[in-house]
Parts: C-alpha cells; sequence; structure tokens
C-alpha cells in the first residue's frame, strides 16, 4: 500500500503556461448530481430517481503571500479584460517536490480574491485566498489512462479512431 500524501503543497498553473505558484491550502474539491423524483402512475412502492447533471463546488486556495503573487494580480487582472473559460491543474507536492497527483479543473473562471490584511502591529503571517469556479474536474495523475481502460472494459465499451 502506498504511503499518504503527508506534509504536502500544492503547484497551481493555468493552461499549463501559466504558474500561479505554490497553495498551502485547497479547499472545495466535491461535486453532487441533481436527482430529480417521478411519481409513475399507479406504482406505489417506489419513485424514479431520474440522475440529472453535475453540480460542482467553487475551489479556494490559500498560502502566505509570496514572489509569486504578482502573479497571480496579472492574470486576475487579464480577466477583468476578457473572461474566458481557462484550465487550471492542481498538483499535490511531497515535501520533497515530487508529484503525488494531479486535477485537471476545465472551465475555471476567478470568482474572488481576498487580499493579506495589511497592519504593521500584527504579527500574523499575510495570506491570500482564490476563489475559482468550474465546469468539469478530472485526475490526470498517471491514473486516468488504465482507470478509464479498466472502466471501459468492465463496461463492455469499446472506442477507436479513425483518421
Amino acid at each position: 500500500m502506498p504511503d499518504p500524501a503527508l506534509n504536502v503543497f500544492y503547484h497551481v498553473t493555468i493552461d499549463g503556461l501559466i504558474s500561479l505558484g505554490t497553495w498551502t491550502k485547497v479547499d472545495g474539491f466535491g461535486m453532487e448530481y441533481q436527482v430529480t423524483e417521478y411519481r409513475e402512475g399507479g406504482v406505489n412502492g417506489y419513485m424514479h430517481k431520474i440522475i440529472g447533471p453535475a453540480k460542482f463546488t467553487n475551489l479556494r486556495l490559500s498560502r502566505p503571500v509570496d514572489i509569486t503573487s504578482p502573479m497571480l494580480m496579472t492574470w486576475l487582472m487579464s480577466n477583468q479584460i476578457a473572461v474566458k473559460p481557462e484550465t487550471m491543474a492542481v498538483t499535490a507536492m511531497t515535501a520533497a517536490g515530487d508529484a503525488i497527483t494531479t486535477w485537471s479543473l476545465v472551465g475555471v473562471v476567478p470568482v474572488k480574491w481576498s487580499g493579506p490584511t495589511l497592519d504593521i502591529m500584527s504579527n500574523a503571517v499575510s495570506t491570500e485566498t482564490l476563489e475559482v469556479a468550474f465546469q468539469e474536474i478530472s485526475l490526470v495523475g498517471g491514473l486516468i489512462g488504465s482507470a478509464v481502460g479498466a472502466l471501459a472494459g468492465a463496461v463492455g465499451v469499446s472506442a477507436s479512431l479513425s483518421f
């Protein structure tokens, strides 16, 4: 059994090109399906449950302000000109800097940014928080190819590409 992911930090990139640096806390990975209950006339023993689309929660990232904070502000300012949904990769890293796994968020748009409280009388660490909304999530850290293949084999699905 592999060791659990202890002492991790999270490296975040946009579209594989723009690094938003490392983050110490990521909160909000989650989804739920909308379920609509439908009662069929004359059937009193149960209700049909129709599964609808998935709804994803907003993701919140927090960290101490660091040297990569200006890059975050540049990305946020570019979204004030034109909001364009992008892809965000969140990679869990070990304390040694090795990648554990990566989640790919599709259709990411910034929702909220909270900067540090500027108080010279406080001994607190200056932190910033970024909140983003996204449309879809996938795990891409080495497991996706084998997992999709196993799932396709389990349900008897096959696909082929031709050009």
